[in-house]
C-alpha cells in the first residue's frame, strides 16, 4: 500500500498554501513544494493519463473504483486528489500535472468528467460540492463559491476566508478565515455571506478546519490541540450562542497494527466530512509518516479503518485519504501507488445500489464486515430524510 508525504502543504495550522509543513500531517489534498526523497524526479514532462485504473476491487465490504482526473501527471508527488461526494455521487478534485499545474474537475455519477471553470487560476483547487453540483474551494488564498454553470465567486464573509472546504445541499458552508490573531472556522448559511458562525477550538491555539457540514447541520473538522497536533471535533450549529461556537473534541482512535509498520504510534488525525446519519470518514497520521482511512460513528463512538486496496508503500510510507461520505454510504478519496503518484477513487458498500458508476463484483464474504459497525452502511440510505436534527 501506498504513499510518502515528506513534505506537504498542509493548511490546518494556519500556514500559507506556498509554504510546505514537515512530516506527515499532509491535508486532503497534497501539493508538492521542495519534496525530498520521493518526490526527487521533479516535475519534467511526461505522459498524462485520466479514466479508471484497472477493474473495481472489493475490500472491507466496499466495491473500489480508482482513476486518474484530467491532465494528472505520472511522476511522483503528482497525480489525483478527489476532496468530496456529493449525495448523487458527484465527487470533487484536482489533478496536479507534472508541469505543476492543478486541474480542476467534477467526475460525474456517470463515470464522466467536467472540468470546472476556475478563472484561469493555476493554483485553485476545488474541495467540496454539493447534489445541486455547486463547488467550494480555495484559488490564490481566497475562499470561492462556483454555482453550477456560473463563474467562481470570493467570499468576502467571513473577512480573511482563505478556503471553503464543504457545502451541503442545503447551501451552507464551512470552511476557515484568518483573523489577526486566531485562524477559526467558520459557517455560513449561504454563499451571500448570511448567517455567518465562528468556530473555535475544544482546546489549544485557535487553529480550527471546518470540513464537513451535513444537512442537518452536524459540523466535523480537525483543530491544533495543545500537543501541537491535529485532532478531530464535532459540532452543532444549533449550539452556537452570540454567532460561534467551540468544537467538541473526538476521542483519537486507537490505532490498529498495520501490516509493514510494525510499532507504529498514533500522531493526529484529521475528520474530513459527515453524512446526515452522523458517520464521519477521515485519515490518521501515524509514526511512520503513514496515512490511513477510516470511519468514526458519531452516534457511538467507535472507529473502522479502510484503506484503499491498491495503496502500496514507497520508501516506506504508504497513505489512503477518505475525505467524504455521502447518505448512499459511499466515499471519496485518493492513494498513492509504489512510485508516488496519487489516484483518486469512489468506493460503493457492496450489496448497495449506488448513485455513482461502480461496477460491483460478485460480494465476497467480508463484505459484511460493516454490518456490525453502528448503523452499518447498508442502512445508510435510509438517512434521506436530511432535515431532521440528529440526537443528542
Amino acid at each position: 500500500m501506498s504513499d510518502t508525504v515528506v513534505t506537504v502543504l498542509e493548511r490546518g495550522r494556519g500556514n500559507r498554501w506556498d509554504q510546505p509543513v514537515e512530516t506527515g500531517n499532509g491535508r486532503r489534498w497534497l501539493l508538492i513544494t521542495g519534496l525530498t526523497a520521493l518526490f526527487s524526479a521533479g516535475l519534467a514532462p511526461g505522459p498524462i493519463r485520466a479514466g479508471v485504473i484497472g477493474s473495481p476491487v472489493i475490500a472491507g465490504g466496499y466495491t473500489f473504483i480508482n482513476f486518474d482526473g484530467p491532465n494528472s501527471g505520472v511522476n511522483a508527488g503528482a497525480g489525483t486528489n478527489v476532496n468530496g461526494i456529493a449525495n448523487n455521487g458527484a465527487a470533487v478534485g484536482f489533478s496536479l500535472g507534472n508541469a505543476g499545474l492543478f486541474t480542476n474537475f467534477v467526475r460525474n455519477p456517470d463515470g464522466t468528467f467536467t472540468t470546472l471553470n476556475l478563472g484561469g487560476a493555476g493554483s485553485a483547487m476545488a474541495m467540496g460540492i454539493n447534489s445541486a453540483g455547486d463547488v467550494v474551494g480555495t484559488q490564490n488564498g481566497t475562499a470561492f463559491f462556483l454555482p453550477n454553470g456560473g463563474l467562481p465567486g470570493t467570499l468576502t464573509t467571513p473577512a480573511g476566508a482563505t478556503t471553503a472546504f464543504g457545502v451541503n445541499d442545503q447551501g451552507n458552508i464551512v470552511g476557515q478565515f484568518n483573523s489577526a490573531t486566531a485562524s477559526p472556522g467558520f459557517f455560513l448559511a449561504n454563499s451571500a455571506g448570511n448567517g455567518l458562525i465562528t468556530i473555535n477550538p475544544p482546546s489549544g491555539p485557535n487553529i480550527v478546519n471546518a470540513q464537513g457540514v451535513n444537512d442537518n447541520g452536524l459540523v466535523v473538522g480537525f483543530y491544533v490541540g495543545t500537543d501541537g497536533q491535529d485532532h478531530g471535533f464535532i459540532t452543532r450549529v444549533s449550539s452556537a450562542q452570540n454567532d460561534s461556537l467551540s468544537g467538541t473534541g473526538v476521542a483519537d482512535p486507537a490505532i490498529p497494527n498495520v501490516a509493514g509498520e510494525p510499532g507504529a504510534t498514533f500522531v493526529f488525525s484529521q475528520i474530513l466530512g459527515v453524512n446526515d446519519s452522523g458517520i464521519a470518514v477521515g485519515y490518521y497520521g501515524d509514526s511512520t509518516t503513514s496515512q490511513h482511512g477510516f470511519f468514526y460513528n458519531r452516534n457511538t463512538g467507535a472507529y473502522l479503518f479502510l484503506d484503499d486496496p491498491s495503496e502500496q508503500f514507497s520508501n516506506g510510507v504508504e497513505v489512503t485519504q477518505i475525505t467524504g461520505i455521502n447518505n448512499s454510504g459511499e466515499i471519496a478519496g485518493f492513494y498513492s501507488d509504489a512510485s508516488g503518484v496519487f489516484h483518486g477513487f469512489v468506493a460503493c458498500p457492496t450489496g448497495v445500489t449506488c448513485t455513482t458508476s461502480v461496477t460491483s463484483p460478485t460480494p465476497e464474504p467480508s463484505s459484511l464486515v460493516f454490518a456490525s459497525f453502528g448503523l452499518g452502511v447498508l442502512a445508510f440510505r435510509r438517512f434521506l430524510h436530511r432535515r431532521n436534527s440528529l440526537s443528542a
